[in-house]
């Protein structure tokens, strides 16, 4: 069966709609829950297609065809197809490099704006979470050209919170997807250029002060300054078999699509903040049961109190503090889960249908590495920071401003930066603030200077 004669099978069924998209695959396939994640945040429509469980698959005679092809697959309504590039023997680093090319095609196939249109901006943020949507808004209707780069979603991890209840404004309570979908709408409206699916490959200082920036289509563009607010990612578990059940019903954050993919199963999220306690109510409105797993012996120090009220009064989940994850198992997908407890080491086991990890942040900074001056944990050093840290770094008169970083002209705003406070409406703050900044460097005579930074090839510090 050839590709054309699969889709035309799948879009004549019944059960599908009409030029419908198809993202084919296995539940464990490489990085296919993020690409599920990235369309459904994206709102494209497409439909999943799992090659093991689908039973349309077996039905229609496509399965052999399906197995033969590279996975994850992505089928369009003109029959062409879109194989994911993995580089499952190679670095981190070169997995990553992987999935951005991959997701800027994606981005493209399915029309959203996924490259830049012009070469020069006086400001080019990377990231559209809270802190870069927010820096956008202030740009543009400042009258700045103003470039956005986000790779997944406009919202960030942000935009996975069912409810925030502590931003200003909200009495109710807002959605994190909605917050996210206003403020993108309106930076888009005031004249923000937002690039959804592309990411900063690498960039470095221009003669004239200006900064270079490499996309994973090859594009380059050049902004007068710099605002980073790419954000932090879940620090990954430690735990025997976490690495072979990736997709496979072990997940990093606690994307919707993921756990309504787990509807009345059993569920676990490992972790104490803010964020594992909205992961684990949201989950309960759909599983039979969730079991919040956190090392520490109380959720007080890590988790605001209205959380913690709500996640101990709702009859589905269980707190098990004090506890840690040993190991997982399953064969082809999570089945078990033991956990330890943290005093006495004794063990357990119980029966898993999810693992949402959602362990504390690590800095989306690597493209920062040989460049710009970070923390020991990786977190950007920025304002009087940066002359407490190698003040022969600082090459100007004056004093770095307060979120700008050893280099002059690059701000970071958000929970990329060391010591922010780990809050939406701080990191919303931050953004607003770093374009102020942004003006009164570009009121300055340029005197930059510096090394570029390459996510492929660091450039080594003098």
């Amino acid at each position: 069966m050839s590709i054309e004669e699969v889709y035309r099978s799948l879009s004549e069924t019944a059960f599908s709609r009409w030029r419908e998209m198809y993202l084919i695959g296995r539940r464990g396939s490489p990085r296919v829950s993020e690409y599920r994640d990235f369309l459904e945040r994206n709102s494209v429509a497409f439909r999943w297609v799992d090659v093991d469980r689908n039973p349309l698959v077996r039905f229609l005679g496509a399965s052999a065809a399906l197995r033969e092809m590279e996975l994850p697959l992505f089928l369009f309504a003109d029959g062409s197809t879109l194989a994911a590039e993995s580089a499952p023997d190679q670095s981190m680093l070169e997995q990553e490099l992987a999935l951005a090319r991959t997701r800027v095609q994606l981005a493209a196939r399915v029309g959203l704006h996924a490259r830049p249109d012009e070469e020069l901006y006086d400001v080019v943020i990377i990231g559209a979470g809270p802190a870069g949507l927010t820096a956008a808004v202030y740009a543009a209707s400042e009258g700045l050209r103003t470039l956005v780069v986000e790779r997944h979603a406009p919202g960030g991890r942000a935009a996975n919170s069912t409810r925030i209840e502590n931003y200003p404004g909200f009495p109710l309570g807002i959605s994190g997807r909605e917050l996210a979908e206003s403020t993108h709408e309106q930076a888009a409206r005031l004249g923000a250029e937002i690039v959804v699916g592309s990411q900063m490959i690498r960039s470095w200082p221009e003669p004239d002060g200006s900064f270079g920036f490499e996309l994973a289509d090859e594009a380059i563009v050049r902004g007068r300054t710099l605002i980073g607010a790419m954000g932090s990612q879940y620090r990954e578990l430690d735990a025997e078999g976490i690495d072979d059940l990736i997709g496979s019903g072990v997940y990093y954050g606690s994307a919707p699509s993921d756990v309504l993919f787990h509807r009345g199963g059993d569920l676990f999220v490992v972790g104490g903040a803010n964020s594992s306690g909205q992961a684990a109510l949201a989950a309960a409105e759909f599983a039979r049961s969730v079991t919040l797993v956190v090392r520490g012996q109380s959720l007080d120090k890590s988790m605001s109190r209205y959380l913690v009220e709500r996640c101990e009064d709702h009859p589905r989940i269980e707190i098990r503090t004090g506890t840690s994850v040993a190991r997982v198992r399953g064969d082809g997908k999570l089945e078990r889960i033991v956990l330890s407890d943290t005093a006495s080491g004794e063990e357990y086991e119980l029966p898993a249908d999810a693992l949402f990890i959602l362990i504390g942040g690590v800095p989306t900074s690597l493209c920062a590495e040989g460049w710009l001056l970070r923390d020991d944990h990786g977190f950007l050093v920025t304002g009087g920071d940066v002359l407490d840290g190698e003040r022969d770094r600082w090459k100007l008169e004056r004093d770095p401003y307060l979120l700008e970083s050893s280099q002059p002209g690059a701000f970071f705003a958000g929970d990329v930066r060391h010591g922010s406070i780990k809050r939406v409406a701080s990191a919303v703050g931050e953004g607003a603030m770093a374009v102020q900044l942004v003006h009164r460097y570009l009121a300055e005579p340029t005197r930059n200077s510096g090394q570029g930074l390459s996510l492929s090839a660091p450039a080594p510090v003098d």
